[in-house]
């Protein structure tokens, strides 16, 4: 039976994922880079809160409808040990999240500014003027085969593409390759996405290939 997966990527771009046997039932998670005060600050949007502690909320805030933590602790950076702010904001349709190492006032006006949306298929952003996305978007979710991390084929993303063309295959072209650790990974590249597919534990490289040969992958902006 065919399986199909609709989502709505963290800049609001709709994607989705298709395939006659594989099943993509499991949450995703979606994130994207943004440059605030000069700074560069990953923003990450979730499904539900599972992943984030609140065991160090020292604040909380509202944007819009939607409630506010601040949550502190402790990171180490260059051997030095300094205090993380993360702001964190959820709604029954999702959590969306970002950090600092500044204080808690930039990690609340950051999220101000980012303009939370909550849409039926996730949390998306739509930024103020003080923000500026630096990079492509992506979404990751936990597939039978490994992790599957979708982009769209943006200018910046089309120039980190192999220079030959990989084997042909129902949606796309797809390529092998292998991290410096032996880790196999399979990307496929159709019209509109780049997929890559870290394999999981336990999963064979051929029997990856052979699976993600009938993969759909589509991203409108």
């Amino acid at each position: 039976m065919t399986s199909l997966k609709r989502g709505t990527a963290i800049t609001g771009d709709l994607f989705e994922i298709e395939h006659p046997t594989l099943g993509f039932s499991g949450p995703f998670t979606s994130h994207v880079d943004v440059s605030f005060d000069g700074i560069t600050h990953q923003v990450l949007s979730a499904a539900n809160r599972s992943g984030f502690s609140y065991a160090t909320t020292t604040g909380t805030f509202a944007v819009g409808d939607s409630e506010g933590h601040v949550i502190e602790t402790m990171d180490t950076v260059a051997t030095q040990a300094v205090r993380r702010f993360q702001a964190v904001i959820g709604s029954t349709l999702g959590v969306l999240a970002t950090q600092t190492y500044v204080d808690a006032t930039q990690a609340v006006r950051l999220i101000g500014e980012l303009g939370p949306v909550s849409t039926p298929l996730g949390m998306a952003i739509d930024p103020q003027h003080a923000i500026e996305i630096t990079g492509p978007p992506r979404v990751a979710l936990t597939t039978p085969l490994g992790v599957l991390e979708l982009t769209p084929l943006t200018a910046t993303v089309d120039a980190q593409l192999p220079a030959w063309r990989g084997t042909p295959v129902r949606h796309g072209d797809l390529y092998a390759g292998t991290l410096s650790d032996d880790v196999p990974y399979l990307t496929l590249v159709t019209e509109t996405t780049r997929g890559v597919l870290m394999l999981g534990a336990g999963t064979e490289a051929d029997e990856a290939a052979a699976m993600i040969a009938d993969l759909r992958l589509a991203w409108a902006a």
